[in-house]
């Protein structure tokens, strides 16, 4: 007999080896919803009380049974968020999102010709009069 829980929000990758019978690390939330048996619910209770996580290893038949999960993961800066979702939060969290945008419309004609990443993005940087805003960016 199983019974329902639910978990902390999993990665892709988290559920994808915790349905090929890997052990994940799992902890108390309201993302996941997945069935444990007896003796994995009262260790998963015992953590919870404590604040701590547990590694789930699923039988056979949860990994059956839990098929629905994939695909379903999600991330954010913490651990398995992209570098382009990254970026994105660090740009709005220093307030440049609209800036940015701007400067992108503007063209790859300030920046155009030879030279290094380094050279093209000051000069990008420059155009825009964005390098006091990205230096405080950069401190925070």
């Amino acid at each position: 007999m199983y019974h329902k829980i639910k978990v902390a929000l999993l990665s892709n990758p988290q559920i994808s080896r915790l349905l090929n019978g890997h052990g994940v690390r799992v902890s108390d939330g309201n993302d996941h919803e997945i069935e444990l048996s007896k003796e994995q619910l009262k260790k998963f209770m015992k953590a919870r009380e404590k604040g701590k996580a547990i590694t789930l290893n699923m039988d056979p038949f949860q990994m059956q049974a839990h098929q629905f999960l994939r695909g379903s993961g999600g991330g954010s800066m913490s651990g398995s968020g992209s570098r382009v979702n990254k970026y994105n939060k660090w740009v709005n969290a220093i307030g440049a999102k609209d800036l940015i945008d701007a400067g992108m419309r503007k063209g790859a004609d300030t920046i155009s010709g030879s030279g290094s990443r380094v050279n093209k993005y000051n000069k990008w940087v420059n155009a825009l009069g964005a390098k006091d805003l990205i230096d405080a960016g950069m401190r925070k």
